[in-house]
């Protein structure tokens, strides 16, 4: 299934290399500004909250499948039919066993 109500649903593998990475970076980047933050004003509720915000933000920005994440589609192989390659499997395996 490649859409859902509209909408498509997959990432290609490079997509979810940027996704992963965008979402390093940015839960990274909001807790290293977080620790700095609660440090400066003594208070680990702010470091925790700041943290969490990160984590949020990277969901919305990583999670949904956004078009910058299916540039780069697969090329599937066309279709074989299936009839032809089991005989096929079959009377090579055949001859394997004859020898």
């Amino acid at each position: 299934m490649d859409t859902f109500m509209g909408f498509s649903v997959h990432m290609d593998f490079e997509g979810q290399r940027l996704a992963e990475r965008l979402f390093q970076i940015i839960v990274v980047t909001f807790g290293a500004v977080g620790w700095l933050y609660g440090y400066y004003v003594q208070d680990f509720f702010m470091t925790v909250a700041t943290l969490g915000a990160g984590f949020v933000l990277a969901c919305l920005v990583t999670l949904p499948p956004w078009p910058i994440y299916r540039r780069y589609p697969l090329k599937w192989a066309p279709a074989q039919d299936s009839a032809a390659s089991i005989s096929g499997g079959e009377s090579s395996s055949a001859k394997k066993k004859k020898k």
